[in-house]
């Protein structure tokens, strides 16, 4: 009997999660092949050997003089233009110190580097939607094959889902505190100047409630000594609102451009903004949610990042572009939509591309 015969994907998936290693135990353990469930099927890794276009880069914008009558203007116009264009921007002169980042980097690579034992005290096989959740692949059992990533989830809001401080690992809670603070801050200045773009009052998405539900994810993506075979996480688009994210030196995320994927380069001192799927229904499409993926990670310094996603804190009533955004002209492209639609969307399967928008226009 070959090996084909005798291989059952649920056991060895189950097998993997009960151990609670997460990849980057396996990685630790001095493995030089990765095992089978992590293995992508052809159509995604030939995909994966598309170079990516290095003559186009996403926009760096500089927020220093963003409370400048005459400077400010001119920022509107290119944020604007960057989420319309490319769905991703860099940001810089922000107000986080750079030692800032810095140490919130270092703070979860040490919870990352911990001993599997250690860090198996938070490992929870849960949909993460409260609280505290460290784990390995959260659709691992939803996707036909795992990606090599493992990742620490902290939600910052609303009050009932909100982590006590007390459950935050304590290797890394200050960092982790501090940085709920400070992607809040950035994430509002960027909201406003969005929202400015649109031609709205610069409180708007604050007054619709895209600061109230708040999660982060601290991703850890550890060497992989056959990067070709799988990916660190597979295309998708974000759900969410808005997505601030802050990464170390380790390259591996990548956007669709177009036709063409493209890096998104590690800058020191800089955050990276996306514009989620729910901005871009409401925003009626004048906003783009793109794909964007992360490569296996090929070098032996783990990839770290840690993604803030901003949304809304669903209510029983229908979401869809906003009135003020419609016209006869520009009439809407999107329907409404409940929040429940919203959510099973995303909850009721693995990680792809925006669905819930494929599904939604008219």
């Amino acid at each position: 009997m070959d090996e084909a015969s005798n291989y059952n994907r649920i056991e060895e998936v189950k097998k993997f999660d009960e151990s609670k290693l997460g990849v980057k135990g396996l990685s630790d353990s001095g493995i030089t092949s990765i095992p089978k469930i992590f293995i992508h099927p052809p159509e995604t890794l030939s995909d994966l050997k598309q170079s990516p276009d290095q003559s186009i880069s996403i926009p760096l914008i500089d927020l220093s003089l963003i409370n400048s009558p005459t400077h400010r203007p001119k920022l509107i116009d290119q944020v604007k233009s960057a989420a319309k264009t490319f769905g991703f921007f860099q940001v810089i002169n922000h107000g986080v110190p750079e030692s800032t980042l810095n140490d919130t980097v270092s703070s979860i690579k040490a919870f990352h580097e911990q001993p599997h034992e250690v860090k198996s005290e938070y490992y929870k096989r849960e949909e993460g939607r409260k609280g505290v959740t460290f784990t390995s692949n959260f659709d691992l059992y939803k996707t036909k094959a795992a990606s090599w990533v493992d990742s620490l989830q902290v939600w910052f809001g609303p009050e009932e889902v909100r982590a006590r401080d007390e459950d935050i690992p304590v290797i890394c809670r200050k960092s982790v505190v501090e940085w709920g603070v400070r992607a809040t801050e950035v994430a509002e200045k960027v909201m406003e100047l969005l929202s400015e773009g649109l031609g709205l009052e610069s409180g708007k998405f604050k007054e619709l409630g895209f600061l109230e539900k708040k999660s982060s994810l601290w991703h850890c993506y550890p060497y992989c000594p056959q990067p070709d075979l799988t990916v660190g996480i597979l295309p998708h688009t974000d759900p969410a609102g808005l997505t601030v994210l802050l990464q170390n030196e380790v390259g591996g995320l990548q956007i669709k451009h177009g036709d063409v994927w493209i890096d998104v380069k590690h800058v020191p001192g800089a955050l990276t903004i996306n514009v989620g799927d729910f901005l871009q229904i409401i925003s009626n499409g004048e906003y783009n949610s793109v794909q964007h993926r992360v490569l296996a990670n090929s070098s032996k310094e783990p990839r770290i990042s840690i993604a803030m996603f901003f949304g809304v804190n669903g209510y029983d009533g229908y979401y869809g572009p906003l009135k003020e955004l419609l016209s006869p002209e520009k009439p809407a492209v999107y329907r409404n939509f409940t929040f429940q639609e919203f959510e099973e969307n995303f909850f009721s399967k693995g990680i792809d591309s925006k669905s819930l928008i494929h599904k939604i226009k008219i």
